[in-house]
């Protein structure tokens, strides 16, 4: 009797033990294919980067073949890439620190103070990011030529600022929201004054959000290719318009631009590996503000 009560139990545990095992397989499998269907783009091109000109657009593909850094060594004598990469470090860089400078106390503003048509203001900084780049362009050349910023350096800092705004703005007002202001009345009770509990609570608090707007913000500037095209010509050529060099009109060098373009996506991994425990603190922390 006690072995007729014991059984439909255990078998109900094995069904679900077995179901559970099927959907833990099932899931597994899900994430692997497409974990392959994400990266597999990144080793095509990373393996072209690595064949001799000869053989980066054979078909059928050579899957088996001895690497060479041959095009690298060539875009490193290439003093045109080198200057393109450090003209992009350099501005990119610099648009993201003052972008978020900027956006960052101005969200905090929008969040915190009553601004009088606070919702008129955020649409209004939301509509630079409304138009395509293709309608915005011209405008941005005919101030740049009137202010003599055409292929400069600032000036190319100054237009990815004005990309990255909005979105910083907008972004880091929501994680603002979500910090409870009973962190800084705290503060205040101790003797902090408005601006030092900004700095010392506020801050350290959204670090992750900060570190989210910078990698986005930092993304968005280093692959831009339409006002780089237009807004320069020489000296702050940035390397995207170099590697768009490769494409000719009569030919394409793919092993070269698969080089170049697998030397721009290194400085994005380095930025993401760096501050990937500070996207992993951002979720955990709105999970404890949420609670």
């Amino acid at each position: 009797m006690a072995t007729s009560d014991i059984e439909p139990g255990s078998s109900q545990l094995l069904e679900k033990d077995t179901r559970e095992t099927l959907v833990r397989v099932v899931r597994h499998a899900l994430l692997l294919t497409w974990s392959f269907v994400v990266f597999f783009p990144l080793y095509w091109l990373a393996s072209m980067s690595l064949k001799p000109p000869g053989e980066a657009n054979a078909l059928p593909p050579d899957w088996i073949f001895l690497p060479t850094v041959y095009n690298y060594l060539q875009l490193i004598q290439d003093g045109e890439f080198v200057t393109a990469f450090a003209n992009s470090l350099l501005m990119v860089g610099t648009s993201v620190v003052l972008v978020l400078l900027i956006g960052v106390p101005a969200a905090y503003v929008l969040s915190r103070w009553d601004i009088p048509m606070e919702r008129d203001v955020l649409v209004w900084i939301l509509s630079s990011r409304m138009l395509p780049p293709i309608a915005v362009v011209l405008p941005f050349f005919i101030i740049f030529r009137a202010f003599n910023l055409f292929d400069t350096r600032i000036g190319m800092v100054l237009m990815y600022i004005s990309i990255n705004l909005s979105l910083v703005v907008w972004v880091m007002k929501a994680f603002f929201d979500g910090i409870p202001e009973t962190l800084e009345e705290a503060a205040r009770v101790d003797g902090a004054t408005r601006f030092q509990g900004f700095r010392k609570v506020v801050l350290p608090a959204a670090k992750p959000g900060i570190f989210s707007v910078a990698i986005i913000s930092f993304i968005f500037a280093w692959i831009e290719l339409l006002f780089g095209l237009v807004l320069t010509s020489f000296e702050a050529v940035p390397v995207t318009l170099f590697v768009y060099s490769f494409i000719g009109s009569r030919s394409i060098e793919w092993s070269m631009l698969a080089a170049a373009s697998t030397a721009m996506i290194i400085p994005v991994a380095i930025f993401l590996i760096a501050v990937n425990k500070y996207l992993a603190a951002g979720l955990s922390f709105g999970v404890v503000i949420k609670e």
